[in-house]
């Protein structure tokens, strides 16, 4: 089986590098080169994927190679394509070129495909932490969908990688790709923020028990509630109530102990004041009230202050 299987390459061995190229070679594929600026991490690597080839530079890329997976940081992408492009050993006709960015979509491989080559891009609704063990990697992509796009030849050849690796994929419209990589963003990234506020203000009111043993289940009932009924029955506080002078009473105490949450607060405050009006929670007037309300204290507030806030 594995030798029906295209031959590897991977641009990249970081995170997301690393776990696709042990993923694929426990499911039967041949990983043939491994290049990475940081040669250090594409030997490591190598060892866990019987890699024989390890580089420095794309100049190392083997003509062998069926499928490459670019998996460098978004800004390199358009410089790596081109510089791809212009490689003499290469016959680009027969190589397929697929990137694993979520704002970008395939058409920044474009100096690729105008030499010949199928591109798509691939990318993981996933986090990869670093430093994670390789013998764990393997399994990172099982049950997860990833967003893709290209032409149709390269659609479905990056819809059977995503089958053997034990994901799902979702076609994402090109136009619309920034909007996906936004709604990632704030699966993960911004959620983490939020937490990490939790974090902040339960050492600061000094409790005998860390803030997931005490705000854990808080946080899982709302999670489920959200699931199972939206976010329109789900959503509580006292915004949802219209209840200003609790309010007052939150931003009067950041302002005093913890100024540095205020600018996430007053942004989280105003936003729950828009889904429950468009859910019907509150009243026309009573968002207005609040809006207003939050406006005034940005305006009244120094962020120099709020920014030193945490010092």
């Amino acid at each position: 089986m594995a030798s029906k299987l295209p031959k590897i390459s991977i641009i990249g061995t970081g995170s997301l590098g690393g776990a696709l190229a042990v993923s694929l070679h426990a499911k039967g594929y041949k990983i043939i080169s491994l290049i990475d600026i940081n040669g250090t991490k594409a030997l490591q690597i190598s060892k866990h994927v019987k890699c024989e080839k390890v580089g420095v530079t794309v100049s190392d890329l083997p003509s062998t190679s069926d499928i490459v997976f670019i998996t460098v940081s978004d800004n390199q992408l358009g410089e790596i394509a081109v510089e791809i492009s212009k490689l003499k050993h290469l016959y680009l006709k027969k190589m397929t070129f697929i990137h694993c960015s979520g704002v970008y979509t395939s058409d920044i491989l474009e100096p690729l495909r105008k030499k010949g080559a199928i591109t798509g891009s691939m990318h993981p609704i996933q986090t990869f932490p670093p430093n994670l063990n390789p013998a764990k990697l393997k399994t990172k992509f099982r049950g997860i969908y990833f967003g893709i796009d290209g032409i149709e030849e390269s659609i479905r050849l990056m819809e059977q990688i995503i089958k053997m690796l034990g994901g799902k994929a979702i076609v994402i419209k090109k136009e619309i790709k920034p909007l996906y990589h936004i709604a990632c963003v704030f699966a993960s990234n911004y959620e983490m923020i939020f937490l990490n506020a939790v974090d902040e203000l339960t050492r600061k009111i000094d409790i005998p028990v860390s803030w997931m043993e005490a705000f854990g289940p808080l946080i899982t009932e709302s999670m489920q509630n959200m699931i199972k009924h939206g976010i329109g029955k789900s959503l509580t506080g006292p915004i949802v109530r219209g209840d200003m002078k609790t309010v007052d009473i939150h931003l009067d105490s950041l302002s005093k102990f913890a100024p540095f949450l205020l600018p996430l607060y007053t942004i989280g405050g105003i936003e729950a004041a828009r889904v429950a009006k468009e859910n019907g929670r509150i009243s026309e007037e009573e968002f207005k009230e609040i809006i207003i309300k939050f406006r005034k204290f940005i305006q009244s507030t120094s962020f120099t202050k709020i920014s030193k806030g945490k010092k």
